[in-house]
């Protein structure tokens, strides 16, 4: 989405509105370094004579090392926001997936890290796209970008095909059920279960939305779980009661988070004791009955 019919006071109106539905506005939703305005594309340049060879592109600069624990092994797989950071155990290539999807622009594992740590110490490979960079107003191409981390994640590391969880928060929850909805048909591993914390697709009128792939696409043997919050005055409950609504799975829950400590759309990216009863306990769970 290269312009935007709102122009350059409205890319930022929609850039602030967006950090709220990732629920981490105040800077606090994307790495440090990524909150301000892109370089322009039309820069002045150092001129450049006939004879001169072109110069050669930057080699690709592996991205630093998130800040999560030592214990953790943790590799970057393809490139910026097409690439992927998986999260294993130490020694181990054999744990089966979780694939991560984060909320509008939280890119910044660490965002997660309680929760992402969690899975991989009780036996998960988690596989976390990037999905998305500065200035984060693009969701057309959003889902597009999941895909191309996952497979760079599947061409690069070892990791098995059968029994992947899919759990996202936000606009990651909300593309949780396009990924099982698509999987078969882009050839990657099959959802077997789904978890989507606080899905959302936008805010209201606000003129840009994800683009939906239709819930009633998703295998009929896929478990499916929406949760929404009481409180959550970003996205609501409409996206995770349409997805239950439209799917067609054997196994679905909504439910309804009224715990007040995680009521609101920040929810899912706390650590405490509300978070780990509401939407840890309950991913493990799914992730325990996925892999019987």
């Amino acid at each position: 989405m290269n312009a935007h019919p709102l122009g350059a006071h409205g890319r930022s109106v929609l850039l602030a509105l967006f950090m709220a539905l990732a629920g981490v506005a105040s800077g606090c939703g994307a790495s440090p370094g990524e909150g301000g305005p892109p370089t322009s594309a039309v820069a002045a340049q150092p001129s450049r004579t006939a004879a001169e060879p072109p110069a050669s592109p930057p080699a690709q600069a592996e991205p630093p090392r998130p800040d999560l624990p030592a214990d953790l092994d943790i590799s970057f797989a393809g490139e910026g926001a097409e690439g992927a950071w998986v999260l294993r155990r130490m020694g181990t290539r054999g744990d089966r997936v979780v694939l991560f999807l984060h909320g509008w622009t939280a890119v910044a594992p660490e965002l997660y890290g309680p929760w992402l740590t969690h899975l991989v110490r009780r036996g998960s490979t988690v596989v976390f796209p990037v999905y998305q960079d500065p200035p984060f107003l693009a969701p057309a191409v959003a889902f597009d970008a999941v895909v191309a981390g996952v497979r760079a994640a599947l061409a690069q590391e070892r990791l098995p095909r059968d029994g992947w969880v899919v759990a996202g928060h936000s606009a990651g929850g909300a593309m949780s059920a396009d990924y099982a909805a698509s999987a078969k048909r882009l050839g990657l591993p099959r959802a077997r279960g789904v978890f989507a914390a606080y899905p959302g697709r936008g805010l209201p009128n606000v003129p840009i939305r994800l683009p939906e792939v239709d819930p009633a696409a998703i295998p009929s043997r896929t478990r499916l779980i929406a949760l929404y919050g009481a409180d959550d005055r970003a996205v609501g409950s409409r996206t995770a009661r349409r997805t239950i609504v439209r799917a067609r799975t054997f196994y679905e829950r909504l439910i309804r988070v009224g715990d007040q400590a995680v009521d609101d759309h920040r929810g899912p990216q706390r650590a405490g004791p509300a978070s780990r009863r509401q939407f840890w306990r309950r991913l493990d769970a799914l992730v325990s009955a996925v892999r019987r």
